[in-house]
């Protein structure tokens, strides 16, 4: 099977990569890592792979629904298409995303009027509206706690609000060029932010490099599966060797230089670095499917956690980090010191776990049960034929 008809199905380690990440993301908010864990921000490496796979995927979709479009008969059948298309695209993203987010928010809008977390600002409003890195980044300008995680999804739907109209209209042939093109402005913008001294939060949740790291992904995707000599090179081990180099050096210049006064510019530049680098891990994996990393990550315990990882994501910050705490109890049992830290943390990962996993089979994905029966619906009434099914988009 060539790396192209791969990228158009399965992809084998996506959910690992997804469980690696998200696990990555609690690690950062609930593992105590000190100033070193800081320095080495365990959290941007997991959200970042996150935006990498989301690119990938969504922009692979949209892609080959633009391939779809090109190929049509006439004006006509085109304008049904690209219809289809858009009609399919959002309607996923509902079914996937928005019912758990929103029960979500409707509960922790009752806890907080009632009990939970009363004395701090929320910002439920801007959640509600996918907002939440405007209002963490210039109205907050700092982060607001247990709901600080939602900054990164209100980026992936601005993401999706913006991406399906600039690839459905533009010739498939552009798309990388204009992937290309967007991340290079976007990281003189984000060096100029780290540079101009703009506020960490403001950074962190607004820069316009995370909208580079999801077009960094989808534009990798896409080169790899039009070109074969892309794919052939990204595969290459020599290529996972530099990457792999790359990343540490930036991860330990990180943990060398910690406490020490920043220098923005390169502050930023080491960003662009580290997102290059995690692409080059990444595009290794899913073009290397026979390998014996792509086999762990697709050890079934892990694809399971990478399927929930969703739900995860969305719980894990909101269980209380005190939860699991007994001083008093592991002093009488005579609990080791380090183990009186890592039980806290294990039973918080637990719980969000099984909340993930009630999430995933009560509600997620029976709803995902829907998704086929309406894309042909939408497909018939629209366009009356059978799409290029995309079988791996989140």
């Amino acid at each position: 099977m060539s790396a192209a008809r791969e990228l158009r199905g399965h992809v084998k380690g996506l959910n690992g990569i997804r469980a690696l990440a998200v696990t990555l993301v609690f690690v950062a908010h609930k593992g105590r890592l000190g100033s070193m864990g800081e320095a080495v921000d365990a959290g941007k490496l997991g959200v970042w792979l996150f935006f990498l796979i989301s690119g990938f995927l969504i922009m692979g979709e949209l892609h080959r629904n633009r391939l779809r479009i090109e190929d049509a008969e006439d004006a006509e059948d085109a304008g049904a298409r690209r219809n289809a298309a858009l009609y399919v695209f959002y309607m996923k993203r509902a079914l996937r995303i928005f019912p758990v987010y929103y029960l979500l928010l409707a509960a922790l809008a009752i806890a907080h009027h009632l009990f939970y977390q009363r004395e701090v600002n929320l910002g439920l409003p801007w959640h509600v509206l996918y907002l939440s890195d405007y209002w963490i980044g210039f109205v907050q300008d700092g982060w607001p706690g247990t709901v600080s995680h939602f900054w990164s999804l209100a980026v992936e739907q601005q993401f999706y609000l913006v991406a399906p109209f600039v690839l459905l209209f533009t010739p498939a042939s552009r798309h990388v060029a204009l992937c290309a093109g967007f991340v290079a402005v976007a990281a003189v913008v984000h060096v100029a932010l780290e540079a101009g001294g703009a506020s960490p939060p403001l950074v962190y949740a607004c820069s316009p490099w995370n909208f580079a790291l999801l077009a960094l992904g989808g534009m990798g995707g896409i080169a790899c599966a039009r070109h074969r000599v892309v794919a052939a090179v990204a595969g290459a081990t020599p290529t996972l060797l530099v990457c792999t180099a790359g990343l540490a050096a930036v991860l330990v210049w990180r943990v060398s230089t910690r406490g020490a006064p920043a220098d923005g510019a390169l502050a930023g530049g080491l960003d662009v670095c580290l997102a290059f680098t995690l692409l080059g891990v990444f595009l290794w994996i899913v073009n290397r499917r026979n390998s014996m990393l792509v086999s762990v990550l697709e050890w079934r315990p892990l694809d399971y956690f990478g399927t929930v990882s969703y739900g995860f994501y969305l719980f894990h910050n909101l269980i209380p980090s005190k939860l699991g705490e007994a001083p008093y109890l592991y002093a009488r049992l005579q609990v080791p010191a380090w183990l009186q830290i890592g039980l806290p943390v294990m039973l918080q990962f637990l719980l969000a776990l099984l909340l993930a996993h009630l999430s995933w089979q009560l509600l997620e994905r029976r709803l995902l049960e829907f998704k086929k029966p309406l894309e042909a619906a939408i497909r018939r009434r629209l366009a009356g034929r059978q799409p290029a099914v995309d079988l791996g988009a989140r």
